[in-house]
This record gives C-alpha cells, structure tokens and sequence, in this order.
C-alpha cells in the first residue's frame, strides 16, 4: 500500500508540473493549429468578423496555382534538401577536427556558432554587400586571379547565392549540437580503436558518429522544421516588396505576402492559411521521412 501511495503522490505531482506547460501547449500551439485548418475553408480578408465559408475551394485553388507549387514550393523543398547536404556536409567537417585534440577548440567552436546568433535581417544586409558585382567583397577577391565579376544576384543565381548565405549561417549551430554530442563519446572507446589500428576517419565515422545516432536524428528533424519555415532571411533579401523574386521567395514568404501584402494590399487570409496547412503538411511528411530513414538499432553507452 506504501508503494502505490507514493506513486499516486508522484503522479499528482507530475500532473500538477505539467499542468501550466500543457495549458501553454493547448493555448498557444494545438488551438491555433486547429483553428489554421478551420480558416482554410473560408474566404476572408483577416480584419472583418466576416466569414464566406467556401469548404475546400481555396485548396483546389492552390492545388492549381503553379507559381506555388513551381517557386515557393519548390524552393521551400530545395532548401531541405540542397541546403541540408551543404550544411550537414560542413558541420562533419568542422566537427572531425574539433573534436580532435587540438589547442584553442572553445575559441573556434564560440567562432563558428557566432552566425547563428546574428540576426537575419543584418545576415541579408551583410551578405547583399558581399555580393555587389561592383564593388562587393566577393568579385574583388575574384579579381585577384583575374577572374571577371560576376551578377551573384541576377534572377538565375539568386536562389543559391541566398542558399550559400543559409549555410553560413546555420552550420555552426548544428556543429555545436553535433559536438556536444561528441564530446559524450567515451574517451575508452577512441583509445581501443586506435590500439587496433583504426585511423582518425574511421573513428569518426565508425564509432563516433553511430555513438551519437540519436543526436543526429534531432538535428537533422530540427533543420527538416527550420528550412520549410524559414522567413526572415529571404524575406529581408526580397527587400519586403509585394512581390518578392523568385529566388527569395518559398512558402513561408508567399503564405505573407498573400495574407498581408505590402504595398499593394492582397488580405486573403483564408488562401493563405490553405498554404500553411501544406507547409504543416510538407514538415510533418519531412519529419516522417526522416524518422524513417534514419532508423536503426540504438547504440547506447
């Protein structure tokens, strides 16, 4: 009876914990999902207490719409996947010699994750002068070797000069993550793996990085979730024109735009909600994905 008594007591204490967090939960998150899927099927402006219910019509509508589908979309899924490569690729990088016994790793580790901590708008404003194909930072340090200038930001180029200033600003929050982990890896380990004779890439990859599978699959669901909501950045690029280029522009940026407008106002709330239940969908497909790829058995230590 003690026993049960204890954990009837736990569990009211659990619950008493967890009660102000799952009331945040309900309030702040689960009812405006909710109620996200329930403006998609009216046709409403935003400001009015207004509402034509119009069921799946805005649906159908996007379903045609192939600007979105073609641009935003599109741009929205190569971030995830060309950027996530590039990043990832960099942090494992950075990583196998940070995590090596070197002088000075705080320093470098602080020097790597500093993009992270800069606001976007300010990355935007940094990297549209970098760019400048008159006297930007990049075509004079071409013009050393004698390479000509380049338009880093004409229309066809735009979407991947955007996508480099990405990578440099998130690489080094996911190295950090991915070196926390690391440093967990018991040193016991290593020093075996040497005695057998495996060298400094096999040790990486062999044993480190299966040590911190779990780790790995978080970073990888929190850039899966990060790149398709990804706003600030490209928004700040477009300039926070009504209609941004091509290259700046994802779903995220075209859910705004359609809710808000700039100049030119546009106030479909109801259409725009539609494009973030797909948003919605293409993270929660994403985190699927991942899950499923990633999967394994569990290595603990």
């Amino acid at each position: 009876m003690k026993r049960s008594h204890i954990h009837r007591s736990v569990r009211r204490m659990a619950a008493v914990f967890l009660a102000p967090a799952l009331l945040f939960y309900l309030v702040l998150f689960l009812y405006p999902t909710v109620n996200a899927f329930y403006i998609s099927l009216f046709e409403w402006n935003g400001f009015t207490s207004s509402k034509v219910f119009i069921g799946l019509k805005n649906f159908a509508e996007l379903m045609g719409d192939t600007s979105f589908w073609n641009i935003a979309a599109g741009n929205s899924l190569r971030i995830t996947v060309a950027g996530g490569a590039l990043i990832f690729a960099a942090a494992f990088a950075l990583c196998a010699v940070l995590s090596a016994d070197i002088k000075g790793k705080k320093f470098f580790r602080a020097l790597i994750f500093f993009p992270s901590v800069i606001s976007p708008i300010a990355i935007a404003v940094l990297w549209t002068f970098i760019y400048n194909n008159k006297w930007g930072l990049l075509n004079n340090f071409l013009a050393l070797f004698g390479i000509p200038g380049v338009v880093w930001m004409e229309p066809g180029r735009l979407f991947w000069a955007i996508l480099a200033a990405m990578v440099w600003m998130y690489t080094g929050f996911y190295c950090v993550i991915l070196l926390a982990a690391l440093d967990r890896v018991p040193s016991d380990y290593i020093e075996c793996a040497k005695l057998d004779g495996a060298n400094g890439f096999t040790i990486f990859f062999k044993i480190k990085i299966p040590l911190i599978w779990d780790v790995l699959i978080t970073a990888l669901t929190l850039w899966g979730i990060n790149s398709i909501k990804e706003f600030a950045l490209l928004y700040a690029w477009g300039g926070g024109v009504d209609i941004p280029p091509d290259g700046a522009t994802n779903i995220a940026v075209r859910m705004y735009i359609t809710a808000f407008g700039k100049r030119v106002t546009i106030y479909r709330m109801g259409y725009s909600t539609a494009m973030g239940v797909v948003m919605f969908l293409f993270v929660a497909l994403i985190v699927v994905i991942i899950g499923a790829a990633m999967k394994r058995d569990r290595l603990e230590y």
